[in-house]
């Protein structure tokens, strides 16, 4: 992407494949999401390219990326042996069981490759797939043994605390115990952005506008932080999910035939896409649509489902197939 010259701060997508499947992804990832897990080939070219684009330090995401503990460990040493430091290891805890000794080793392998901060998640969404005493147990034992964490979010730990540690909960049991719309709120208090499967909360919550009034540009495509680049080598502008740019050309003139989507979004913004879908029989939702991503999304939908392969920088297949 020529308008590139330095990326600042971002991560890595191990893989997408997640026992959850939690309302507010971005990425749409879940046990039915693109199979697959970084390789070291892969791993090797990425970093080679963040260094190039002036990227000094990354966090590894997912999917769940301790699905694959020796894949993990593969990566952090990768990552780290290239130069580039590791922020920190996201994970939702849904890996871990009653067997304590099998958790410490885990870790224990994860720290020996270079792999020194986790972030765990626990909230609203998470607990609709991943019962509390996962994510409480792997805090505990994190913290009997000294290694460095953070729990995104931990104000809702005494929200958490409250319910059943052995269940999971969906948005309904939630209102039903704490009386009001806890994943509601919960998606107002992230602010998050409203794409992959985080557009059936927008569509739930938000207001349908006229398709003329969201034909804007896409600064997004141009930004450089909370970047990612995920398991197929193929960098995702932040926000942007179910685009993707091979990390090796960023930085450089897009080709339209190589990328014809993101290379119209750049020229002109939803605009430019907008007006290409239409030659192929695409038309907005009478009703509107809740945001300028949301239309963009449904004309990229559209798309891939009459040419899936036509449109390479339309990645991962399987995010278009999702219920949103």
């Amino acid at each position: 992407m020529k308008s590139i010259t330095r990326l600042s701060s971002g991560g890595i997508i191990a893989n997408y494949q997640c026992p959850a499947a939690c309302g507010h992804c971005l990425y749409g990832c879940s046990p039915q999401a693109e199979p697959g897990y970084i390789d070291n080939v892969t791993a090797v070219r990425i970093c080679d390219n963040l260094l190039r684009l002036g990227c000094r330090s990354v966090h590894i995401g997912g999917g769940e990326p301790f699905l694959n503990t020796d894949g993990l460990v593969n990566l952090i040493k990768v990552i780290t042996g290239s130069g580039l430091a590791i922020d920190y290891i996201e994970t939702n805890a849904a890996w871990i069981t009653d067997d304590d000794d099998r958790t410490r080793q885990i870790l224990s392998k994860v720290l020996i490759a270079g792999g020194n901060c986790i972030m765990v998640s626990a909230d609203p969404f998470h607990i609709g797939f991943i019962p509390f005493w996962k994510p409480e147990r792997l805090i505990r034992l994190l913290k009997k043994t000294g290694v460095p964490y953070f729990i995104w979010q931990e104000r809702y730990l005494s929200m958490l605390r409250k319910l059943d540690p052995s269940k999971t909960y969906d948005s309904d049991d939630l209102r039903n115990v704490f009386g009001y719309d806890v994943t509601g709120q919960c998606a107002y208090d992230y602010g998050i952005g409203f794409n992959g499967r985080a557009l059936n909360l927008l569509r739930k919550y938000g207001k349908r506008k006229p398709v003329t009034t969201l034909l804007e540009s896409c600064p997004e495509l141009h930004s450089t932080s909370h970047f990612h680049v995920d398991f197929l080598g193929r960098y995702i502008p932040p926000g942007c999910t179910g685009m993707g740019i091979l990390i090796e050309d960023v930085g450089k003139e897009l080709k339209p035939e190589k990328y014809p989507v993101v290379s119209k979004l750049i020229e002109n913004g939803v605009i430019a896409l907008l007006e290409y879908a239409r030659e192929l029989g695409y038309a907005p939702d009478p009703e509107g649509c809740v945001s300028k991503c949301e239309l963009c999304f449904t004309i990229r939908k559209h798309l891939i489902t009459q040419d899936k392969q036509g449109y390479p920088d339309l990645t991962p297949d399987r995010f278009y197939w999702q219920n949103y």
